[in-house]
């Protein structure tokens, strides 16, 4: 675990992390579903919060002006889980587990500006380095790819109900 892990709101850091991509999100639709009573998680805030911009930056990418973007997040009792999907074209099947790997892009049309493909694999190794998963997958209820981060809750994890 990296050594500025502590216990942080996963609601504080999606919202710095939308309000830093306020302009690349600027011709979408943002619907964010992050309950305020999320058990807290055990991450490096600046870390997190750099992968929740490369995963939002995809999303604009990839994603039609006008379309929407969802970030929701829950928790099942023993995660958090944190999800960003998309209105775009989706990943192709063979692409899905590559995508995150260093240096690999997906082929994309003109309309999409072209990365690194350094992002998806930063990420990977981000969460994966907080203890948590990350994984790409297809849209089953309209086109476009939902990206799952998936951080484990410990024991002595404070709750914001816990606070009050």
């Amino acid at each position: 675990m990296e050594p500025n892990a502590a216990f942080h709101y996963t609601g504080d850091i999606v919202g710095s992390a939308l309000r830093r991509a306020r302009k690349i999100l600027a011709d979408h639709t943002v619907d964010v579903d992050v309950p305020g009573d999320l058990p807290m998680v055990r991450v490096d805030p600046v870390l997190f919060e750099q992968v929740l911009f490369n995963l939002l930056d995809n999303a604009a990418k990839y994603a039609p002006e006008g379309s929407t973007i969802r970030v929701r997040a829950e928790s099942n009792g023993e995660r958090v889980l944190i999800k960003i999907a998309d209105e775009g074209p989706g990943i192709p099947q063979g692409d899905l587990e590559r995508v995150f790997d260093t240096f690999y892009r997906v082929r994309k049309g003109d309309h999409v500006r072209a990365g690194t493909g350094l992002g998806l694999s930063i990420c990977r190794g981000f969460v994966e380095a907080m203890g948590g998963t990350i994984a790409a997958e297809n849209r089953t209820d309209h086109s476009g790819a939902v990206f799952t981060i998936s951080l484990p809750l410990l024991p002595n994890a404070p709750n914001l109900k816990d606070m009050k």
